[in-house]
């Protein structure tokens, strides 16, 4: 999540899971790789500095708000929502 320069999927014994993606799963992280803030994504992609974006959202409203959530009483690294 807010990472560009993502590698594949850890071995088995080497996951970091401090180092997720949007969906929770561990990663790694090419040579070169930086990590950034939600305003500095949301910048590089107004700015038109990446090629593809995904935004995935929880749950969408008929105006098309975003909302990020939780369940309550289950443990969640990060919030809701994904790009």
């Amino acid at each position: 999540n807010r990472v560009l320069g993502m590698g594949p999927f850890p071995f088995e014994g080497e996951e970091d899971a401090d180092i997720i993606n949007a969906g929770k799963q561990t990663i790694t992280t090419m040579p070169g790789a930086s990590f950034f803030d939600s305003s500095m994504s949301f910048a590089m992609i107004r700015g038109k500095h990446v090629h593809l974006t995904i935004l995935g959202a929880m749950e969408v409203s008929q105006n098309g708000d975003i909302a990020n959530w939780k369940i309550p009483g289950k443990m969640v690294k990060g919030m809701g929502g994904a790009m």
